[in-house]
């Protein structure tokens, strides 16, 4: 069989012939094996021979033209066979049977079949016989010396018993180890069939598997970067844990924080002012399935929803920014003394959003622009997913001052009512330029302007007022219990 390989210094592919080295003939006591390189002149024995020895039965990458010479002892001669590498393997191309070792006339004849090629000649050892008692890397049995093969990877040598697959295959993709469960880097050690038996080659799955699994396996490729730790929130320094859904120390290397405060880490809504290291804030916290409800007592806690979702204030402790751009913040809930400002903060806003005695009945009028239209939507709460719950009006279309394609003057009107708030959105023209391909391509449907949404309310007077979110969360905090 014969394959090709690279070669290094001129970066073109060179003929290569795996070839299995003949064992030892039936009934011989001991014998060797050589790839011959050189002969000196004067050669009388094998001690003049040059080049590497092989092992009977390894399955080695030859040079094409390689000479190999085999020699057997019985107890009543030597057998010695000259072999030569082509494109199915080797091929014997001289024999002699003598009553003593390798003499002067053999030797001439191996210096003749020499090419000039033959000082540059090397074998490279792929499979060969195990020397030393081993034990198997697929199966973990026990493998005596001479009875099990070694494979020779990129990772380095692989012992395995006879009764496993021949050749273990290079592991390609990264994964965890299929004996001892620990990470696995792409191109390190092998694979091994998994969920099948061994006859069923084609069933079943294949699993990565160390060469020689480590004595504290990790269940996730190491970390690249410092991390917080998803299971007790403190700094997890690069190299040191592993990632598996989250950021993890490495196993038993947790510690719990001394204040035995709650901690999160969160990410910073993209529409917020930035955060600032050190600063109180209050965050929004919704219980894993299976963790248990934060106490309502702490400082700042409400209870938003029955599904758990509920706010609490927190202490800004570290903030860091991800590959992707997104900015993270690790967070515990504040003390009372730390969060005492902003709880004035929030009462003051408090009293600045109760609900006045308005009667008045708003309308809000919004055009559409090129089929896109806006909407009403009055905030009754908080959600778990959408941070707000909404219900959306319904609106009344005016189409008199519309034109032919409906692309201008058609109004929507939507009736707003005091002692309630509203987000509104609306379109902003004008539309992108590719418009019609646009929806052309997406679907009619497509939005093709800039959405504009803004809070609002309807005052004493009966005007629609723009409001912040600060005043919408102490509108949902306090207002609703006076309007109840």
């Amino acid at each position: 069989m014969s394959t090709t390989a690279l070669a290094p210094a001129t970066g073109t592919v060179a003929p290569v012939v795996r070839a299995v080295i003949p064992g030892l003939g039936q009934g011989a006591t001991q014998g060797w094996r050589r790839l011959l390189t050189s002969v000196t002149a004067t050669a009388t024995g094998a001690r003049d021979l040059e080049g590497p020895w092989l092992d009977a039965n390894a399955t080695v990458d030859l040079p094409p033209g390689a000479l190999v010479l085999a020699v057997d002892r019985y107890p009543d001669r030597w057998e010695i066979t000259a072999h030569r590498a082509d494109t199915h393997g080797l091929a014997a191309i001289a024999a002699w049977t003598r009553r003593s070792p390798l003499g002067r006339r053999e030797a001439t004849r191996l210096r003749a079949l020499l090419t000039e090629a033959s000082p540059r000649h090397t074998a490279r050892t792929l499979i060969a016989p195990n020397r030393d008692d081993s034990t198997c890397n697929t199966c973990q049995s026990a493998v005596p010396a001479g009875l099990g093969w070694i494979h020779h990877t990129p990772t380095g040598p692989v012992p395995v018993c006879a009764s496993c697959p021949p050749r273990p295959r290079a592991n390609h993709r990264p994964g965890r180890c299929a004996r001892c469960g620990g990470w696995v880097a792409a191109r390190e050690g092998t694979v091994v069939l998994v969920g099948a038996p061994a006859p069923a080659r084609g069933a079943g799955r294949h699993r990565p598997l160390h060469t020689v699994c480590p004595q504290d396996p990790k269940p996730g490729p190491p970390l690249t970067a410092d991390a917080w730790c998803t299971d007790c929130r403190t700094l997890v320094p690069a190299g040191t844990g592993y990632w598996k859904s989250g950021p993890h120390h490495s196993p038993g290397d947790c510690t719990q924080p001394d204040d035995g405060l709650p901690r999160w880490i969160l990410h910073v809504p993209a529409g917020e002012p930035a955060w600032k290291t050190g600063s109180v804030r209050r965050i929004r916290h919704t219980p894993r399935p299976g963790e248990p409800l934060l106490p309502p007592d702490m400082p700042g806690g409400r209870i938003l929803t029955d599904t758990g979702l509920m706010t609490v204030l927190g202490h800004v402790l570290d903030l860091r920014t991800t590959a992707k751009g997104r900015t993270l913040a690790l967070v515990r809930a504040a003390t009372w003394i730390e969060a005492a400002p902003l709880l004035g903060e929030e009462l003051e806003a408090a009293l600045t959003a109760r609900p006045d005695g308005g009667t008045f009945l708003a309308r809000e009028v919004i055009e559409r622009i090129h089929g896109d239209r806006g909407w009403v939507a009055e905030i009754t709460g908080h959600d778990p997913r959408h941070g707000l719950a909404r219900t959306f009006l319904t609106s009344q279309t005016d189409y008199d001052e519309a034109d032919r394609r409906g692309h201008s003057g058609v109004m929507d009107a939507w009736t707003m009512r005091p002692r309630r708030i509203y987000e509104v959105s609306r379109p902003v023209g004008p539309p992108a330029r590719n418009w019609r391909d646009l929806r052309r391509l997406h679907g009619q449907r497509t939005r093709v302007t800039e959405e504009k949404r803004y809070f609002a309310r309807v005052n004493a007077d009966g005007d629609i007022v723009r409001i912040s979110m600060e005043e919408v969360e102490a509108w949902l905090s306090v207002a609703l219990e006076w309007m109840s």
